[in-house]
């Protein structure tokens, strides 16, 4: 299974994209699909979604674990910054054309740190 990953992100007015790709496998877990990969990093990462809300957990020496939820605003403790509040603006899930939306943005304080559009796609290799 192919799994791509495109990021936008802007900080401080400084937009930059990313697009990674890697081998993986995809899963259905109930009403939830799951995605399993090992990043750059050689770190496992599992992406688990349905059609409200999406988690990413990075596992390294100290696990990430992130939520997105359509509705909610959510929090995930991260090394080196503390707590982040994360803001999903935007989230759309389409199985049958196998790919995830997600816009959101991060905040530490109620200080705004940076804006988010990602794009997780997958299909056979």
């Amino acid at each position: 299974m192919e799994i791509t990953i495109r990021n936008r992100i802007v900080i401080d007015g400084q937009e930059e994209f990313i697009c990674e790709t890697f081998e993986g496998d995809v899963k259905k877990l109930g009403n939830k699909i799951a995605l399993y990969y090992k990043n750059a990093e050689e770190e496992k990462v599992l992406i688990k979604f349905d059609d409200k809300e999406l988690s990413m957990t990075r596992y390294a020496d100290k696990p990430v674990v992130m939520r997105f939820h359509k509705e909610l605003p959510t929090h995930t403790l991260y090394e080196g910054l503390g707590r982040l509040e994360i803001l999903t603006d935007g989230f759309h899930m389409n199985e049958e054309l196998k790919h995830v939306k997600l816009k959101y943005r991060l905040a530490q304080n109620d200080i705004p740190i940076g804006e988010y559009r990602m794009r997780i796609d997958w299909k056979l290799s």
